[in-house]
């Protein structure tokens, strides 16, 4: 029997409605469509006058409103300075990955208006799963230090945070329509209420469509934002905003570096269909599968953010945030695989039940099977800021508790292909009449947070300095029920790691401290240095496969796990240069790993798992300039120089790796970025390009692929159209990604930072880099 789900909009629409009060933190309204945008003042919409005591930038509305509005916010960040991102596709809606320093994704703190949006589990960022373009103001990092007050424990580099906009206070609707090559359509509808007295909010649904550029499949989205913001007066707030999304897209496949010269650039899964054998009763079939059928490898995924927000101004200086938040999920990916019938009972569950129906158990049948988890995740952060002479002293605490249940149950397919990708429905018995699974997992993550710090203004306010310490701790309680485990999706195999029940407690936790400041040399010159600590405890699945030995289905003795917590210590100076018609800044930064966390794949296991591989070092330079427009023309640049390398030699069963001195994967050396813009009254056209330097694909850097430069064309005209007509300010966008329609490669680095060691053990995989893709966006109000 089916399990019943609330799709993503549903929830998000009873929310809404059951919300009384919301707020806005200090979020810009989205104002009236122009072409260029305050933004666009400077540096193209990609700078604005920082002034943290760190390394950070920022991308403004103005330039998220200029590119593709399918676009995830990895790519939006590419452009800046430490920044490699990469997506599998043009539209942005198959994800990505992000490195910055040669920090993965799953090593950056991640956060939603506030809100830690990294898998509890694995820290992993799926951004495809986050919020509309058009209700996104701000997107920014900070390329080393983790800010103070962030809720992470998974973050030992910097932080990305997004900010969503507040509501609009006149009452309006904004629709967009956007469409493309490969069948891309994107349809947007947008409602504001204005304001009621003291209440305003917004509600808005987009529906996203594209066709895979390579192999068959599509990339489908439905997505829904809204936030209600009542103003309590005096500078008091309360507000809620919610997001939810819901995806259901077909994978493109990674392919090892030979296959790509093999079987070709656009090579991707087959498109044969399995089908299965004729039962008869009391002989055995065997279902064969050709290839990996492409229909049947998909990614569903459903997921709701739910943000409140209590934002009190106690006195005239001390203001009081309390912000809790939930988010769920459920999703993971699917693929076929073939299941033995069995009645052992000396196997889970005395082995699998008769899948096709004739009566004996001696067959092997083609299944769906894959790898699903549910994730419930309440918090809270609490933070206080008292003004005190020439002191600004912040204090609070973070707190969540996350319940992630991870399965890979199995569904039965029929010839004509129809199943259920959710695999909640028709799932395959034990002979007990327990559900199979092929992992289950239940892991309940305690993560919390103590910070304090200060900011003193001294020398007539030529000179701040914060010195900042925070507490970090994680608990993880892991449950193992028995299960088939990795040895084989067959239950007629070995028994597998997981065959019997245990459970695992480990804590993690770590001290903090920190230090940065700036000085005002002069009005136009300011320069800033930093010393943060940062920390992430090991991911949960290598609590996982740990049985030894056991009698029954329960473990008498478990593999330790050896991952030990990384730490890292990050050290920023750079100076930022104010004139009136540029920005720069230049910063110098370097990164000490300590026990640095890498996924690979085990020979003496034959599974992938965490490892510490050692001390490591990375060091660099980054600069960053932007003009203000001058008869209409403005330039934004980046250069980033980082050398990421292992201190150590990897141990191994049999000694050692060879990776000391050897660059860290999926880290290039030298990367550019350049956005030239012209803007005249209802016209902007903007080229931007970007170059990625050589990477290597393993730990001994005994493979590597080339660097590449891509350019993109993003363009838009404010249609001449009366207001007398009924709508306002018509804009018609054109957004062309890999305009010179490069050839490439990436890295298969997932959505973390999954390596390979060597080209013998595990080789490395890549993904084909997306041709030209071009669409266009048509954008009014009413």
């Amino acid at each position: 029997m089916r399990t019943h789900k609330l799709h993503p909009v549903t929830l998000a629409m009873i929310a809404m409605l059951s919300t009384t009060y919301v707020y806005a933190e200090e979020t810009t309204d989205l104002g009236k469509i122009t072409v260029t945008g305050e933004g666009d003042k400077l540096g193209t919409g990609l700078m604005i006058d920082e002034d943290t005591p760190k390394a950070k930038s920022t991308v403004t509305k103005a330039q998220l409103d200029k590119t593709r509005s399918s676009a995830n916010a990895f790519q939006d960040l590419n452009l800046l300075p430490g920044v490699n991102a990469t997506s599998q596709d043009g539209s942005g809606m198959a994800g990505g990955n992000l490195r910055v320093r040669g920090f993965n994704s799953d090593q950056m703190g991640f956060t939603i208006d506030g809100a830690p949006v990294n898998d509890s589990g694995s820290f992993a960022v799926y951004p495809q799963e986050f919020t509309d373009k058009e209700n996104m103001c701000e997107l920014f990092v900070t390329q080393g230090s983790t800010d103070t007050e962030a809720p992470h424990v998974g973050a030992s580099g910097g932080n990305i945070g997004m900010t969503t906009c507040g509501a609009e206070s006149k009452g309006r609707w904004r629709f967009a329509q956007s469409l493309g090559a490969l069948d891309y359509r994107r349809t947007f509808l947008r409602y504001d209420t204005g304001k009621i007295g003291n209440f305003k909010g917004y509600l808005s649904y987009s529906n996203s469509k594209v066709d895979k550029w390579r192999g068959e499949g599509v990339s489908q989205r439905e997505h829904m934002d809204g936030r209600a913001e009542y103003d309590l007066g005096g500078g008091s707030k309360l507000s809620a905003g919610l997001m939810a999304n819901y995806l259901m897209n077909h994978q493109y496949r990674a392919l090892y570096l030979d296959q790509v010269k093999s079987l070709g650039y656009n090579a991707d899964y087959s498109t044969v269909r399995p089908t299965h054998q004729t039962p008869v009763s009391g002989s055995a079939q065997t279902d064969t599968l050709s290839g990996d059928y492409y229909d049947y490898e998909r990614n569903p995924f459903q997921n709701v953010l739910l943000t409140l927000k209590a934002n009190l101004q106690l006195s005239e200086k001390t203001r009081l945030d309390i912000e809790p938040y939930y988010w769920y999920g459920y999703g993971g990916t699917t693929y076929p695989t073939v299941v033995s019938e069995s009645s052992n009972a000396s196997y889970v569950g005395g082995g699998v039940a008769d899948i096709n129906g004739d009566g004996d158990v001696r067959d092997k049948v083609a299944v769906l099977t894959g790898s699903m988890t549910r994730t419930d995740r309440p918090g809270v952060n609490v933070k206080m800021t008292h003004y005190m002479d020439n002191h600004k002293i912040m204090g609070g605490f973070w707190l969540e508790q996350a319940y992630h249940k991870q399965t890979r149950p199995i569904t039965t397919f029929s010839n004509d292909g129809h199943t259920d990708f959710w695999l909640d429905d028709n799932l395959l018995k034990y002979q007990n009449g327990s559900t199979y699974q092929g992992r289950n997992w239940k892991t309940i993550s305690t993560g919390k947070s103590v910070f304090v710090q200060d900011t003193m203004d001294l020398l007539d306010s030529k000179m701040q300095v914060t010195p900042a310490i925070s507490y970090r701790e994680i608990k993880r309680d892991f449950t193992n029920t028995a299960n088939v485990g990795t040895a084989s999706a067959s239950a007629t195999s070995s028994r597998g790691y997981g065959y019997a029940d245990y459970r695992i407690t480990r804590t993690y936790q770590e001290v903090l401290p920190g230090v940065s400041g700036t000085y005002q040399f002069n009005e136009a010159v300011q320069g800033f240095a930093g010393v943060s600590t940062n920390f992430r405890a090991p991911g949960n699945y290598d609590y996982g496969n740990l049985v030894k030995t056991y009698s029954g289905t329960v473990a008498t003795s478990l593999y330790p796990v050896t991952v030990k917590p990384e730490t890292s210590t990050n050290i920023d100076i750079g100076t930022r240069f104010r004139g009136d018609w540029y920005k720069a800044s230049l910063t110098a930064f370097y990164v000490a790993f300590k026990d640095r966390i890498a996924a690979s794949y085990d020979p003496d296991t034959g599974i992938t798992h965490d490892w510490n591989v050692g001390s490591s070092t990375i060091k660099g330079l980054e600069l960053e300039g932007g003009t203000a427009p001058y008869k209409g023309f403005s330039v934004y640049g980046s250069l980033s120089y980082t050398k990421s390398t292992l201190d150590e030699n990897m141990p191994s069963s049999t000694g050692y790796y060879d990776t000391k001195g050897k660059i860290f994967p999926d880290t290039p050396e030298w990367m550019a970025s350049a956005s030239v813009q012209w803007a005249s009254g209802p016209y902007m056209i903007n080229l931007a390009a970007k170059y990625t330097g050589r990477r290597y694909l393993t730990l001994e850097n005994d493979v590597d692929i080339g660097g590449y430069t891509l350019v993109d064309l993003n363009a838009a005209w404010k249609l001449p159209l009366s207001s007398s007509w009924g709508f306002k300010n018509p804009v018609l966008r054109l957004n062309v990604s890999n305009l010179l329609d490069r050839k490439y490669l990436i890295a298969n680095s997932g959505s973390g930072s999954n390596v390979t060691i060597n080209d013998t053990v595990g080789s490395p995989k890549v993904y084909t880099g997306a041709p030209r893709f071009a669409s266009m966006t048509f954008q009014v109000d009413f």
